[in-house]
């Protein structure tokens, strides 16, 4: 089975423009930068694609995020910490096996907490037709049932 990605970016314009995925590794793994994006939060659409051996590729997943830059073009590091934390906190309710538990009302507050500044500062809530133009530009990809990510 072959797994790939593909990442969209919504330019200042509306446009939505294809941004290569060695581009958007290089930026995030600080070897080169994006000058365009410098010191700018974007749009983000990441793709990821699979297909059977000689089978036709399928949508597997989309997600719609924030990404943020530093002011050299890089993938701004610190906001993406800031994303992994509130993402582990935002699970913090899911540890408790009941809600009577010693300590799990306050992991319930700080996972909603979480839950909400990582939609502030992370989500993008693309409207229908933004989602319908995602899907034509990911080249009609049939989506695929969801189904569990073996390791």
């Amino acid at each position: 089975m072959s797994v790939w990605r593909r990442y969209l970016v919504r330019e200042t314009s509306g446009r939505l423009v294809e941004l290569p995925s060695h581009a958007f590794d290089r930026a995030d793994d600080g070897v080169a930068p994006i000058p365009d994006f410098a010191g700018r939060c974007v749009n983000l659409v990441a793709a990821v694609l699979v297909a059977e051996e000689g089978g036709e590729p399928r949508l597997a997943e989309v997600e719609f995020t924030k990404l943020y830059f530093d002011a050299s073009g890089f993938v701004d590091g610190s906001k993406r910490d800031r994303m992994i934390r509130l993402m582990l906190e935002s699970t913090a309710d899911r540890r408790c096996v009941s809600p009577i538990q010693p300590g799990c009302l306050d992991a319930a507050m700080r996972a909603d907490a979480a839950r909400d500044q990582l939609a502030r500062e992370f989500g993008w809530q693309p409207e229908p037709a933004e989602v319908n133009e995602v899907l034509f530009r990911l080249d009609g990809l049939r989506w695929m049932p969801a189904s569990p990510t073996l390791h």
